[in-house]
């Protein structure tokens, strides 16, 4: 984004009297000294910004083994100096705070999605795992821990929720009594902030494969919302590139009549959700053709959930 420049601005020369001078002096020195000074007294010296300011204008890195890990996006940072936004725009990808409070169906964590996922353990078991979209970690956990995964990175657009999901985890490691086993629940988790879509399709190129199995649980809308019929299939090629050879994508999408009711979180998603072509009901085709490359499709399942919205079928797609 660029910055505003007035530095060119021709200002008229001003004559000013040396008393003036001076008094303004004893102003900026009283202002100095209170900016300086804390409520319980203590004198802090500010730092040097300049260097900051540098960095903060560089580009992002594009190393692949960073990329996971791009802070292009920012979102969920939660600054001081951060403007206040539009409470629907602060949930525009999807990542509300208390999703899993929805999804849940008892006290004791018990996402519904697992009963489907428990049909087929074997796909996880010793297998290493990306989930994208994990919000606050919860199913990402327990897939790890009850299946035993090889690995599992949990992926969220959302900085906050990443950042509370690695917390629980580091939680877990610290009261845990096993000895430290990188295949070893909680030792085999990680969660990392990142925007899954790429900035531009060149950098398909360099992906490499790496996962045995992707999960993309209910996150379709909201990559598609914010990032249009372009993006969702980028993102989808990537998913296979990232898987190795008999790799899986576990993909559960939501139907395009639940777009309408988030079309108003911001001006973009309105615009993007009237401009979308590719339908949910497209995407089993375009992951089957040769523009992507999965060789078959199979319906793991669908959840028994008691609201309607939640009952969303649950589809493997087999890399060869």
């Amino acid at each position: 984004m660029e910055v505003e420049n007035n530095n060119n601005t021709i200002v008229p020369a001003v004559k000013r009297s040396a008393t003036a001078d001076v008094e303004d002096g004893a102003q900026n020195t009283k202002r100095l000294k209170h900016n300086a000074t804390d409520s319980s007294g203590e004198v802090h010296v500010p730092e040097d910004n300049s260097k900051q300011e540098e960095c903060s204008q560089r580009a992002p890195a594009q190393s692949p083994k960073k990329r996971l890990q791009l802070d292009s996006t920012n979102v969920g940072n939660t600054g001081p100096d951060k403007p206040r936004h539009n409470k629907n725009e602060t949930f525009m990808y999807g990542n509300y705070r208390h999703y899993y409070g929805k999804r849940i169906l008892d006290k004791d964590f018990h996402d519904i999605r697992l009963d489907v996922l428990a049909t087929q353990t074997e796909l996880f078991r010793g297998k290493q795992l990306l989930d994208i979209g994990c919000n606050s970690g919860h199913l990402s956990i327990e897939i790890a821990k009850k299946f035993g995964a090889r690995s599992l990175v949990g992926l969220d657009i959302d900085r906050n929720l990443a950042h509370s999901a690695q917390m629980v985890i580091n939680a877990l490691k610290r009261s845990s009594v096993t000895p430290i086993t990188p295949s070893i629940f909680p030792y085999n988790v990680k969660f990392v902030h990142g925007n899954y879509v790429l900035d531009d399709d060149v950098l398909l190129e360099i992906e490499r494969p790496q996962y045995d199995v992707i999960l993309c649980l209910s996150v379709t809308k909201w990559i598609h919302l914010n990032f249009c019929d372009a993006g969702l299939k980028q993102a989808f090629r990537r998913m296979f590139l990232q898987l190795r050879r008999g790799g899986k994508l576990i993909l559960e999408p939501q139907s395009f009549d639940t777009y309408k009711r988030r079309k108003k979180l911001s001006e973009s998603i309105r615009e993007n959700y009237n401009a979308i072509k590719f339908q949910p009901d497209h995407f089993t085709a375009y992951l089957l053709s040769p523009e992507v490359g999965f060789a078959s499709m199979e319906l793991m399942g669908v959840p028994e959930h008691c609201k309607a919205g939640f009952k969303r079928p649950i589809q493997i797609f087999s890399k060869v």
